[in-house]
């Protein structure tokens, strides 16, 4: 992992998302996703905002069936995988690491906050080199909406139970992709060599 904002000996390389020329990704592979949260369910994947980024996207099913086939079901044992293994697999040339920090609800009496936390990091497959790597949270809070003291404590306890996970986490994932910390677009979209200055 790199620390926040480092850059790399070469000046190439650094977290907001510059790819060294060499090493732009253009088949990048989405593994299953390692969760550090009890509460983890249903997930949503990427494959969309990275496909809205220009980038060739390996279907997940597809994906899942190969690595069930060659005995690598659990995602944890995937994320600790050479990435050479994956490239000989896909013929992916870099690959996708997603990790759960945060998938929680906290009610806190008259309030509730839900909050996704997913740090990304893309690999090259060939060498294992790190191109790029970004942290997203995106936190949605609840309460004190008026109705009294019970009607408030009410609203928050029924928000901390019955929140849906998803938008939050789609959100994220579509923030992620984005300039200025994302990655710049991929080889179908029509800024693709262009955009540098963004990042």
């Amino acid at each position: 992992m790199l620390p926040r904002n480092a850059k790399a000996a070469n000046g190439l390389l650094t977290v907001a998302g510059i790819i060294p020329v060499a090493r732009k990704p253009m088949r990048p592979l989405t593994i299953p996703i390692v969760c550090h949260s009890p509460n983890c369910r249903n997930t949503p994947t990427v494959t969309r905002p990275l496909a809205e980024r220009g980038y060739y996207v390996f279907p997940v099913y597809l994906t899942d069936l190969v690595l069930k086939d060659f005995g690598l079901a659990e995602a944890g044992h995937i994320h600790l995988l050479a990435t050479q293994r994956l490239h000989e697999l896909f013929g992916a040339d870099a690959a996708l690491y997603i990790t759960i920090k945060d998938w929680s609800s906290k009610y806190i009496l008259l309030a509730s906050t839900v909050a996704v936390e997913m740090d990304y990091e893309l690999r090259d497959t060939r060498t294992g080199m790190v191109l790029w790597q970004a942290n997203e949270k995106v936190v949605q809070s609840s309460g004190g909406a008026g109705g009294g003291l019970i009607g408030m404590a009410i609203a928050a306890a029924v928000n901390a139970m019955a929140t849906d996970y998803q938008p939050l986490a789609r959100q994220a994932n579509k923030q992620v992709f984005l300039p200025p910390k994302g990655l710049p677009a991929g080889p179908y979209h029509l800024e693709y060599g262009r955009d540098q200055e963004k990042f």
